[in-house]
Formats: C-alpha cells, structure tokens, sequence
C-alpha cells in the first residue's frame, strides 16, 4: 500500500500548488541516547574531528538534548550552547541549525555552508545535506506544521530550497538549486530546469 496522502489544490502566485499531504515517519533521534547519536555522527563524517559537518551537528545534538533535561542542567548548557553556536556554527560556517529541529540519525552534513534547518523542521534518518541547502518558512510565526518535512534517505543537492508546510518522501532527491514548494512522493525526483547554451554568433565584417 502506497503512502497515505489527501489533496486539496489552489492556485498559487505564477503557478499552480498541489497540496498532497504524503506521510513521512518521524525522526526518533532524540530518543536514543546523546552519546550513541554522536557517535554515528562521527563514524559518518569519516571518522574527522575537523569535519565542519560534524561541529555543526553536535552543536545541534547537545542543544537538542538540554531541552529535555532539568532547568539545573539545561540552562548552563543553553548558554554555553548559544555562545558557541553564534561564534562558531553561524559566524564562521554560516550554518544556522535550530535546536529544536528535529534531525535524525545519520545524517551527513557533507558540504557545511549555508545549511539553514528552521524550528521544528524535521529531517529523517540517513539523508544527505549539501551545502547551501535551505528548509524555509512561508510565515515567520510558523507552527510546527508550517515546516517543511524530510524523510528518511533524501538527497539535499547543493541550493536547494525547500519552502513551506511540504513533504518530501522517503527516497526522494532534490537537485541542485531546485525550489521545492509542493510535496515530493517517495522515491521522486525533483529538479530546476537545466541551463541553456546561448551560442555566440560570430561577427560579421562589413
């Protein structure tokens, strides 16, 4: 049986938007403990201490895990965390990961500049995120189901942008510089158009 889905369409700015609704399992990282994710973190990230991938993804973990521990415990994480993540992961790498996103296991940061993953933005276990990749509000005041949601084992090609209360299934690829703002079944692929090749046309003499 297929992946559950519902539709509605409307008609968008330039374009038409379907909204099916594809159902994606949700990431259960932050059930297993804070010391086995970091661990298949670094296994990922070719077992590099260095890998700025990785500093971006423990940062994550660490700020992830304190929202769940007690007010003695999570606020001088908080506060450790903040300073590091505003100096480090956004000034230096330009990677802006919120803490209360929710990312799955083994994920792999292979290209580290630009990532931005808003709150509660939910990517799922084994995907691959290249850099400049953006998961994007369409509101600034956002609920949780105004975020965009990644499934397991997607491909994020370099610029891609994913905007919007969409799906993206278990599977799927994005290409590089695609805009996404309509769900992606499993499997699929979505990509920008190619570029042109614009011959110049030689001059003539008179």
């Amino acid at each position: 049986m297929g992946p559950k889905m519902s539709e509605t369409a409307g008609d968008g700015v330039g374009t038409r938007k379907s909204q099916r609704c594809y159902q994606v399992d949700k990431s259960v990282a932050s059930t297993a403990p804070l010391r086995e994710l970091l661990a298949e973190d670094f296994r990922l990230h070719y077992r590099s201490l260095v890998h700025p991938g990785l500093h971006a993804l423990v940062i994550y973990r660490i700020g992830h895990w304190a929202l769940s521990q007690p007010k003695a415990v999570r606020m001088p994480v908080k506060i450790l965390h903040r300073v590091i993540n505003r100096l480090l992961i956004q000034n230096l790498y330009g990677t802006e990961i919120a803490d209360d996103a929710n990312i799955g296991r083994r994920v792999l940061i292979a290209h580290h500049l630009g990532v931005q993953i808003p709150s509660f933005g939910v990517v799922g276990d084994d995907s691959i995120i290249r850099h400049n990749v953006t998961l994007g509000l369409t509101d600034p005041s956002a609920s949780r189901e105004q975020v965009p949601r990644i499934g397991r084992r997607v491909e994020l090609g370099a610029g891609a942008t994913v905007l919007g209360p969409i799906s993206i299934g278990d599977g799927a690829r994005i290409g590089p510089h695609a805009i996404v703002m309509v769900n992606v079944p499993p499997g699929a692929t979505a990509f920008s158009q190619p570029a042109r090749i614009l011959l110049v046309q030689p001059e003539t003499e008179s």
